[in-house]
């Protein structure tokens, strides 16, 4: 199976690795397409060594690829986590404001969120509108 984790910038991406490395030992490919700003959570150089594969942060890496449609046309999966109140909001507005918003956007296959924030974060209205509209469609 090929996968797309996508990580967003939350203190909760240190665990992303352990899923990757579980996902990995599973038999699956895996595409880690980290936030810019997940990577001051976990760096680019963990990803690509956990994963055997380039990180691909920003679609103006190899433009030629057209890696924000590409990747998303090509998952089989689009596993989020940590899924942040920030990544929940923009991924229901639609926006696609960096590489892994733009992969939500052209994906053509199941998207898993797992959420990771404060309690105060998750139960804000805000949120748990996001949450709705991404369970609407799917």
């Amino acid at each position: 199976m090929r996968i797309i984790l996508g990580v967003s910038a939350g203190i909760a991406a240190y665990k992303a690795c352990e899923l990757l490395r579980l996902l990995k030992e599973s038999g699956h490919d895996v595409r880690v397409v980290p936030t810019p700003d997940a990577l001051r959570f976990v760096g680019e150089p963990t990803w690509a060594a956990l994963s055997g594969q380039p990180v691909t942060v920003t679609p103006w890496e190899s433009v030629h690829e057209v890696p924000h449609v590409r990747l998303g046309q090509e998952a089989d999966l689009v596993f989020v986590a940590p899924a942040t109140a920030d990544l929940l909001a923009r991924a229901a507005a639609g926006m696609a404001g960096d590489l892994l918003t733009a992969v939500l956007l052209t994906a053509r296959c199941p998207v898993v969120y797992a959420p990771a924030m404060y309690t105060e974060m998750w139960e804000h209205a805000a949120t748990q509108a996001a949450v709705t509209t991404l369970r609407q469609r799917g």
